[in-house]
């Protein structure tokens, strides 16, 4: 593994980037690796005021587990973050892991947890208009701030949207065309931080646009499981199955890329 970290536009924020060593280039002969992989920039939650440490390197490792080329994205958090601005962060991120030499460019998703689920939705939605490189095959969303609406989470919104006037950009449900990557979401039903209907919301609105999508709601769950095992802090093992489902849904979406 090698790991290595980038820094993304003018504040704090950076990306640390999980690359596998290219072993055939390095005399393991007679093996066959990958010449392409498939890759995932995730960006985890924290309500826009800090970064979730459980759902970022953790995640990383689990997707590299797999073959997946990895990137987490610390972008700028906290007050005056709109001069920063997360959106554009994320945007230059997807923007250089996709041009990380051994990445499969038709096999690039995002997974954002809680309010890294609004940035990662937003990114979906708007990240073309910062970078045009910045285009996501899959998106992957987790317990997900979505509106910033009634159902929204205020701690959220109060940093990523202080303009009421903006209400409806920053509603990733909003932004939802025929264009949206194919998407992934799971939460749980009584989810005390971030209400559930976030989710409900964001899937309707990726039904009536007509893009492959798949929701797991689960019936039981605090806020903020990240895989749910003891890893992350959190243990749930009917939750802790969202990531294999995750994967199986990557496998159809990108077989018939």
């Amino acid at each position: 593994m090698r790991i290595t970290d980038k820094k993304i536009g003018k504040a704090d924020a950076f990306m640390r980037i999980y690359q596998h060593e290219d072993l055939a280039a390095i005399g393991y002969k007679g093996m066959t690796f990958p010449e392409k992989r498939r890759a995932v920039l995730i960006i985890p939650g924290g309500g826009y005021n800090h970064i979730s440490e459980r759902e970022a390197e953790p995640v990383a490792i689990h997707f590299f587990n797999k073959g997946y080329e990895c990137a987490v994205l610390y972008y700028s958090v906290g007050e005056n973050i709109e001069k920063s601005n997360p959106l554009l962060e994320a945007s230059q991120a997807l923007m250089e892991l996709r041009e990380l030499e051994r990445v499969d460019n038709c096999s690039v998703a995002a997974i954002g947890f809680s309010a890294g689920g609004h940035l990662a939705s937003m990114l979906a939605a708007h990240g073309k208009e910062y970078c045009k490189e910045a285009e996501l095959n899959a998106l992957i969303l987790a317990y997900p701030v979505i509106s910033m609406g009634s159902v929204t989470h205020k701690g959220s919104h109060d940093l990523i949207c202080p303009d009421l006037s903006k209400e409806d950009y920053f509603s990733a449900e909003k932004s939802v065309d025929a264009t949206f990557p194919p998407t992934f979401i799971w939460a749980t039903r009584n989810d005390e931080t971030v209400n559930v209907k976030n989710s409900l919301m964001m899937y309707e609105s990726l039904i009536n646009n007509g893009i492959y999508s798949e929701l797991h709601i689960y019936p039981d769950g605090v806020h903020g499981l990240s895989l749910s095992t003891i890893e992350t802090g959190r243990v749930n093992p009917y939750v802790s199955r969202w990531i294999d489902e995750v994967y199986l849904f990557l496998d159809t979406v990108f077989r018939n890329k």
